[in-house]
C-alpha cells in the first residue's frame, strides 16, 4: 500500500477535481435551464420591450433536442450583435413566445413569456412541455412592437413507435473565415425530421476585416474579430459573429438541431 500511495492521493485529486467540475456544471444547467441568473448573479432591472428600438432578432430563432412531447426553443436579444452588449442595456426583458399547428398561427398550441437576462447575454431558452409526438409544430418570439422569424420543430416519436423513415442531415465544423456557409442554406430547403450536428460551427482564430476567405467588399468587420477568443466577452461576441450569418439562421430556424 506504502509503494502505491503517491498514486492513490493523485486519483483521489483527479476525483476532487472530477466531482467539482461536474456538480459545477449541473449547477451551470440547471440555473440554464429554469432559465434564471445563478445564485450571486447582480438582479438587474426590467426594461420595458417598447423601449428596444431596432430588431432584436438578428440572430434569428432555433430549436433542438427534440422529445416526444417537449421542444426546446431558442433566441437572443441582440439589435447590435457586433458589440459588446449587443446593443442592450444589463436589464431584464420579457419574451413572449408562441407554438401554433400552422405557419400563420391561426391555430395556436401554447403561449408564455420568458425573462431575457443580462447575465445570460440575453438569450431565451423556453422549454415547450404538452405537445404530441413526431409532430411538426411552428414557433416564434415577441418583444414590444418586434416578431421574430417563424422557426419550424418537430417532435420525437414515442420510444416504441414503429418507424418506417426517419430524414436527418448530418453536420461537422466548418469555420466562418473559410468561406460562406452555402451548404446551410441547401439544408434549409431539406424536407427532414432532424439534423445532428457532430462538431461546431464555432472557432477561436481571429477573422480578419474582410471575414477571411468571405473577402466582404461591402463592409468591414469591427477589429475586436481579429484577435483570438479568450474571454466569455470574446466567445459572445464570436457567436453573434457566426449566428448572424443568414444561411446559418435559416438551417436553425428550418429544423430541430441535436
Amino acid at each position: 500500500m506504502g509503494n502505491h500511495l503517491p498514486e492513490f492521493r493523485a486519483a483521489a485529486r483527479r476525483i476532487d477535481r472530477r466531482q467539482f467540475v461536474t456538480r459545477a456544471g449541473a449547477a451551470a444547467v440547471l440555473a440554464f435551464a429554469a432559465n434564471t441568473p445563478a445564485a450571486g448573479a447582480a438582479t438587474a432591472r426590467r426594461l420595458n420591450p417598447r423601449a428596444i428600438t431596432e430588431n432584436p432578432f438578428t440572430l434569428g430563432v432555433a430549436s433542438g433536442d427534440p422529445q416526444p412531447a417537449t421542444a426546446l426553443l431558442w433566441t437572443r436579444l441582440a439589435p447590435e450583435p457586433y458589440t459588446a452588449d449587443s446593443g442592450l442595456p444589463a436589464e431584464r426583458v420579457e419574451v413572449e413566445w408562441e407554438v401554433a399547428h400552422d405557419e400563420l398561427f391561426a391555430v395556436p398550441v401554447n403561449s408564455g413569456t420568458a425573462t431575457a437576462h443580462p447575465e445570460f447575454h440575453h438569450s431565451v431558452r423556453v422549454e415547450v412541455t404538452g405537445l404530441s409526438a413526431d409532430r411538426v409544430y411552428y414557433y416564434r418570439f415577441r418583444v414590444g412592437a418586434w416578431i421574430s422569424p417563424v422557426g419550424r420543430t418537430r417532435t420525437a416519436p414515442l420510444a416504441g413507435a414503429r418507424i418506417t423513415e426517419l430524414k436527418f442531415a448530418t453536420l461537422s465544423c466548418q469555420a466562418y473565415y473559410h468561406g460562406y456557409f452555402t451548404a446551410y442554406r441547401h439544408l434549409a430547403a431539406e424536407d427532414l425530421d432532424v439534423v445532428v450536428h457532430l462538431g461546431d460551427y464555432l472557432y477561436e482564430y481571429a477573422v480578419t476585416a474582410v471575414g477571411g476567405a468571405r473577402n466582404y467588399t461591402d463592409r468591414k468587420l469591427p477589429s475586436h474579430y481579429n484577435s483570438e477568443t479568450i474571454t466569455l466577452e470574446d466567445y459572445r461576441l464570436r457567436y453573434g459573429l457566426y449566428k448572424s450569418d443568414p444561411d446559418l439562421m435559416a438551417a436553425h430556424a428550418a429544423h430541430p438541431f441535436i
